[in-house]
């Protein structure tokens, strides 16, 4: 488990009395201020610390005394203080107070600790040797060092690590130390001495990786541009150095130390803001290589457009912000935009700026990129360039064994990023990606969802400090006073924490406000994460779904959601796409506004068309637009007939819909009714309704005009009365439909009084086959002698007096039949034939109106 910081041990609850009276004194403020507040700090200790800070005139030598064993601000207090004891002043000097000393104390000047050194080979030691002392002072005591160094020492009282007279220091023992590279290594005074006077030694020791600073310095002032100059720079860049010495070199090293400095994750932070504003170049450069560099550090270097440099290790930062990244993505420098699309915390905005850039290998990056869009990998899955197109296959197909077994035998950095990056990759092959000698592979895949937690727990030792903090983010044995307290510059950490259960709430709290959309959905679908969270998320649209599944969602974050998506759903300017997802709200209220709302697009309205809510549909119908076809048919197909009647009453219903609800058997006779009177109705529609089960369908369609002649004639032998006479009352009912009809005795005095009745219909309607025998037979009978006898008289007489008779019934038929403006003469002399007072007289009008004169005898 990686070292916790002070911050951290400040707050555990298992951190003793003595180590919190330390922590009250720390330099840092924060962790000051949480060392006090912990309940087990010693009240003794605070209310020192108060005298200290509030009344110093109060303090007495013993107070003092105490101050100096405590923290860098208490010994600070203590080396200011007119009143220290000498000794306690002293043992302040040699642990880096000496400046502070000096500058503050009148009486205790450089001549005064000179006195003491020559009296103390420690303290002449610590003068002489020592970065942090004055280089006068320095100087003064490696004359009294070396002085000290010649004269024998008593034997019963030895300095600390001196060893007395008579005893020599063997050259052998000393350079069998120097060889022993791969550990600290700690040099007594004489050792020290022996290594100054003996070139031999000097050269090994130039090659030692641990060597004390102060000695490599040493040694490099002897040989400029040595060995010990490359291994002075290495130990400054990479080896965990005191603060003090770290920020010395930052404000005296010359161009490389201070280049060096600035590279090392142990540089504290006002070091790296002097460095970040270096005049030198190369030592800005460095500070971005820092693995602790801030967001803020990042943003001032990356105003210098000068040198690519800088910007190029700006853009490879995992603690660069998204928003500088972006703007980085368009940079002019290939190196740049490279870094950029390998940078873990490119968002998905410089990476689509990325997706057409015409190197190769930034392409290739951008495809490996774990933020990398579903859409993105889409477009470079088609890439021209092989390589490119095979890292996004690997991220968009689904990948087998054999498969990320033959994609990791390439050992492309690419390649494993992007099965480090799919969360289908199986897991022999994950685990594998997590023994890989890279850091960044190791890094990404302590993410992965397929490893194993004991892999991962593995991960939270890395020796990489980026690798271990992302598995320690995303172990859930992770204490939460801990996991509050992780740097989250680096993307990947925002990731663990998100998805970690055991992340203390106000962390999710503030990860849901992250720029990075992955991060804000994790804590979304993190069943941990706050109801104030939710609510705070509740402004990403695409969000929502999750939101809803959570298990804190009832209650206020559900009313809160509710009122919010009315709102939206509300405004006269909603996209389609936010209309979309307003949809699927949970409110009913906020489904029926999206239905009504004039942007909503075809295939949501299609969405609404589905819900269960009868509510919902019925607020479709009542949209003031026109209804696309897609749903008018899905409409169509409801089960609820009041949902099809209020259908059918929509004008701008098509034909095929129509034609489909003619069809179906389960129709309510209303509604079929209301089909027939639809002003978009069309002939293949009346004929479905002609054919329909329901009477009053038929009906309907006898009625309409658009009916076809033939479907007439065939309505005319429909069993149902009130059928036949809709034919009847069709405003264009053609005359075979009438000449059909007249099969119906009851619908005769109808057809006679109807409009579109011609001629032949009238004659049909009034025919006698009996009497129209009679007439040709008395047409011959004119020709013969056989006319003017009385048997022909009689039977005349009786034919026509039994015609009479029968025709008795269709007097009102026959009087129609005369008033018709269509009436022939055929059809008067067949009504002639019933002697009536009424009929003679208006034969004989009607004769005059088609003769236009008298009219003549009516012939027998």
């Amino acid at each position: 488990m990686a070292t916790q910081t002070l911050l951290e041990e400040a707050a555990l609850p298992t951190t003793s009395p003595q180590r919190l009276s330390l922590l009250a004194s720390d330099s840092d403020p924060q962790v000051r201020a949480q060392a006090r507040g912990h309940p087990q700090c010693p009240p003794r200790i605070l209310s020192l610390l108060e005298l200290a800070e509030t009344s110093p005139e109060l303090l007495t030598p013993g107070h003092l005394e105490l101050l100096a064993t405590l923290g860098p601000a208490a010994q600070e207090l203590a080396a200011r203080h007119p009143h220290t004891p000498d000794q306690t002043l002293v043992a302040l000097g040699m642990r880096g107070l000496m400046p502070v000393i000096l500058k503050t104390q009148v009486s205790r000047t450089e001549q005064w600790f000179m006195q003491r050194a020559q009296q103390d080979f420690t303290l002449a030691q610590y003068l002489a040797q020592d970065r942090s002392v004055p280089w006068n002072l320095r100087r003064s005591a490696r004359r009294t060092y070396r002085a000290a160094a010649a004269t024998p020492l008593p034997a019963a009282a030895p300095a600390d690590g001196f060893i007395p007279d008579g005893v020599a220091v063997p050259a052998d023992s000393v350079r069998e130390k120097l060889r022993r590279r791969r550990e600290p290594i700690e040099l007594t005074l004489e050792e020290s001495l022996l290594i100054e006077n003996d070139v031999r030694l000097q050269r090994l020791a130039a090659r030692h990786p641990f060597l004390p600073v102060e000695l490599l310095v040493w040694l490099d002032q002897r040989s400029p541009h040595g060995q010990a100059r490359e291994t002075l720079l290495n130990r400054l860049a990479t080896h965990d150095l005191p603060a003090k010495t770290l920020l010395q070199f930052s404000r005296e090293g010359d161009w490389e130390e201070r280049a060096a400095v600035a590279r090392n994750p142990a540089l504290p932070g006002p070091g790296r803001e002097r460095l970040r504003r270096d005049a030198d170049w190369w030592v800005r450069a460095a500070v971005a290589e820092n693995p602790h560099a801030t967001p803020q550090d990042l943003l001032w270097l990356a105003q210098d457009a000068e040198h690519v440099t800088i910007r190029e290790g700006v853009a490879a930062h995992p603690n660069t912000p998204g928003e500088l990244l972006t703007r980085l993505a368009t940079d002019g420098e290939r190196a740049v935009r490279l870094q950029v699309a390998r940078n873990p915390s490119a968002p998905p905005e410089a990476l689509e700026a990325l997706v057409g850039d015409e190197g190769f290998m930034v392409r290739e990056a951008v495809a490996a990129h774990a933020l990398c869009p579903p859409d993105i990998l889409t477009r470079l899955a088609a890439d021209p360039n092989e390589r490119v197109n095979f890292v996004a296959r690997l991220r968009t197909g689904p990948i087998s064994e054999t498969a990320a077994t033959a994609a990791l035998a390439t050992r492309r950095r690419q390649v494993k990023l992007a099965l480090s990056a799919t969360p289908g990759t199986p897991r022999p092959a994950v685990e594998q990606l997590a023994r890989d000698r890279n850091p960044q592979v190791r890094a990404q895949i302590a993410l992965h969802p397929q490893l194993p937690d004991g892999t991962r727990r593995h991960l939270t030792s890395d020796p990489v400090a980026a690798v271990s903090l992302i598995a320690r983010a995303l172990d859930d044995e992770t204490p939460p006073d801990q996991l509050a307290f992780l740097p989250r510059h680096d993307a990947r950490v925002r990731q663990a924490l998100s998805r970690n259960r055991q992340a203390p709430e106000p962390v999710l709290d503030d990860l849901s406000e992250d720029p990075l959309m992955d991060v804000r959905l994790n804590v979304v679908l993190n069943p941990a994460a706050p109801g104030t969270a939710l609510k705070r998320r509740l402004v990403d649209q695409p969000l929502r779904p999750d939101i809803r599944r959570h298990p804190r969602y009832q209650g206020e974050v559900q009313d809160h959601l509710h009122g919010l998506e009315y709102a939206e759903a509300n405004q006269p300017d909603a996209t389609p796409d936010a209309l979309r997802l307003l949809a699927q709200s949970d409110a009913g209220k906020v489904r029926r506004r999206v239905a009504r709302h004039a942007n909503t697009a075809d295939d949501t309205l299609l969405l609404l068309a589905e819900d269960s809510d009868t509510e919902i549909r019925r607020a479709l119908l009542k949209r003031k637009q026109e209804l696309p076809y897609a749903l008018q048919r899905r409409l169509a197909d409801d089960a609820l007939p009041d949902i099809r009647s209020q259908l059918i009453l929509r004008p701008e219903l098509t034909a095929p819909v129509l034609l489909h609800l003619a069809s179906r058997a389960d129709e309510d006779e209303g509604q079929l009714v209301a089909l027939a009177r639809h002003p978009g109705v069309t002939p293949e529609v009346l004929t479905a309704l002609a054919r329909h089960t329901q009477s009053g369908a038929r009906r309907a369609a006898a009625e309409h005009p658009l009916t076809p002649t033939l479907l007439l004639v065939q309505l005319v032998n429909d069993p149902q009365d009130h059928v036949q006479r809709g034919v009847l009352r069709n405003p264009a009912c053609p005359p075979e439909a009438l000449l059909a009809l007249i099969r119906h005795p009851r619908l005769h005095l109808s057809i006679a009084q109807h409009p579109l009745a011609d001629g032949k219909v009238l004659e049909a309607l009034v025919y006698d086959a009996a009497y129209d025998r009679y007439i040709r037979t008395e047409r011959w009978l004119k020709s013969t002698p056989l006319w003017k006898t009385a048997p022909v008289e009689r039977w005349r007489g009786w034919v026509t007096s039994r015609a009479s008779q029968r025709a008795f019934a269709q007097r009102n038929v026959f009087l129609a039949v005369i008033e018709h403006e269509r009436v022939t003469l055929r059809a008067l002399r067949f009504i002639s034939r019933l002697n009536h007072p009424d009929i003679n007289p208006a034969i004989h009008r009607r004769r005059q109106q088609l003769l236009g004169g008298p009219s003549s005898e009516v012939s027998s």
